[in-house]
């Protein structure tokens, strides 16, 4: 296996500085370590036409967390060693390093602050191939570098304004040959002025964003905005709003497509019934069509729920940059994205409880691509069975619909679970999972049954 861990290096040494700068804080070491013992009747993930492989696999993960708060730092990272051994052909042994750390650090109170974030881990090359949860089966992935620092200035102005500049640059990098050449570099600059509390009936906000990602493979995306906004507050609890500007965008795009230089607008509302209840809805146009926007949240006693629509235009390296991963790493490409989410969460006595909802539009703008359709649900189900004994369930349904091969898939993936802590530092678990993937098209069909015993201990 091949490493090149430069940019993520670097990325945790700036943790660490900025971290080793502070004089003030404490910081929390917990080193940890895991053995585990899987059972899977196809570690290959190959279609039903084919024979399964079963295998055994030994698991040892060794690794640390490292806390930090107070002074002018917070710093979290962790970082872990996966040791996989296969029983039956050890020619599949492999070894991975998985890392990630944030952290914030004020350079001017109150003024200047530095955000950073570094992270090593392992993506599947093509998103359709399962839910990445980990790396037992031996499909397709590649280890991915993701690293960022952003600096960003807060200033008040009286009770006239108050703004925020912030610059983030950004770096995703593939480790395997193959789609090295669609890492990319990101350079983002916002900046925001708001009101302050001298406009009471009245408020306002000026925003600017450019955003340019550049890949490897010669090609870039610039998208480049300037907004004003004007609300007015009819109550405590209600205001409506307006806004327009102009957006440049540069990218790559059929002959067909709309002209990304337009000026856009919007109008909406904001209610705030109580203390538990929100709601912000908009419409407006913008160069590709009619646009729209909701956010929905509202909290009961044992639950809270939420609703969210947005309409938007990024590219495949921002996604990948922003959400680590889930889409297909092997293009440099932009799209729309309309995307609704609707989650629920909840606890009560020893019963805990979470679900989502997500349907995804995405329409590419380089031709022959075609669009995309991606629709989800999850859920989870968490029950206290004794004072030190968990039991859970787990379900995930995937439906996707690429246009570019015509190929339909359906990933379920259903877990069931039972923990149990041992001691003050020491915990067991087993789990079950199935998982299955449906397609419209010959030798995309897989089953899989796997069964993984876990003893875990921190230090």
């Amino acid at each position: 296996m091949r490493i090149k861990p430069f940019g993520t290096l670097l990325g945790s040494l700036v943790l660490v500085h900025v971290g080793a700068a502070a004089q003030a804080g404490s910081w929390d070491f917990t080193p940890r370590v895991s053995v585990s013992q899987t059972y899977t009747d196809n570690v290959n993930l190959v279609p039903r036409s084919e024979d399964k492989e079963s295998d055994s696999v030994s698991q040892l993960n060794t690794g640390f967390s490292l806390q930090r708060s107070g002074g002018r730092t917070d710093l979290s990272l962790g970082y872990n060693l996966q040791s996989l051994a296969y029983w039956e052909d050890d020619g599949r042994n492999t070894v991975y390093h998985q890392f990630a750390g944030t952290s914030t650090t004020t350079l001017i109170r109150e003024t200047l602050f530095l955000d950073a974030s570094a992270s090593y881990g392992q993506q599947l090359r093509d998103s359709r191939d399962g839910f990445a949860g980990d790396n037992i089966s031996t499909t397709d992935r590649s280890d991915v570098a993701r690293y960022s620092v952003s600096p960003y200035w807060r200033q008040g102005f009286g009770s006239f304004a108050t703004g925020e500049l912030r610059y983030a640059w950004d770096k995703v990098d593939y480790q395997s040959g193959g789609i090295t050449s669609n890492n990319s570099e990101n350079q983002r600059i916002q900046a925001t002025l708001n009101s302050g509390p001298r406009f009471t009936t009245v408020g306002w906000t000026l925003s600017y964003s450019w955003d340019e990602s550049t890949y490897d493979d010669g090609t870039d995306v610039t998208l480049e905005s300037l907004e004003a906004l004007v609300r007015l507050n009819l109550s405590p609890q209600f205001s409506v709003y307006a806004a327009g500007g102009d957006e440049r965008n540069r990218y790559n795009r059929a002959a067909e497509a709309a002209d990304p230089d337009d000026t856009f607008w919007r109008a909406g509302f904001t209610w705030l019934p109580g203390p538990r209840t929100s709601l912000d809805a908009f419409y407006g146009e913008r160069f590709f069509d009619d646009t729209y926007g909701l956010t929905f949240s509202h909290r009961f006693r044992h639950a809270t729920w939420q609703v969210n629509y947005s309409e938007s235009i990024t590219s495949l390296a921002r996604a990948n940059a922003a959400n680590g991963g889930g889409n297909l790493p092997d293009d440099t490409d932009t799209y729309i994205s309309k995307r609704l989410t609707i989650s629920a969460s909840g606890q009560r006595s020893k019963l805990s409880w979470g679900g989502a909802a997500s349907r995804e539009e995405r329409l590419y703008q380089t031709e022959g691509r075609g669009d995309e359709d991606i629709s989800s649900v999850s859920a989870n189900l968490g029950w206290r069975v004794a004072p030190r004994t968990q039991a859970t369930l787990s379900s995930q349904w995937q439906r996707s619909d690429y246009d570019r091969d015509s190929r339909k898939d359906d990933l379920w993936n259903v877990g069931l679970g039972l923990s149990r802590t041992l001691g003050a530092n020491t915990s067991a678990a087993i789990e079950y999972r199935y998982q299955e993937r449906d397609s419209n098209q010959d030798d995309f069909d897989y089953q899989e049954n796997r069964v993984t015993a876990t003893l875990s201990r921190t230090f």
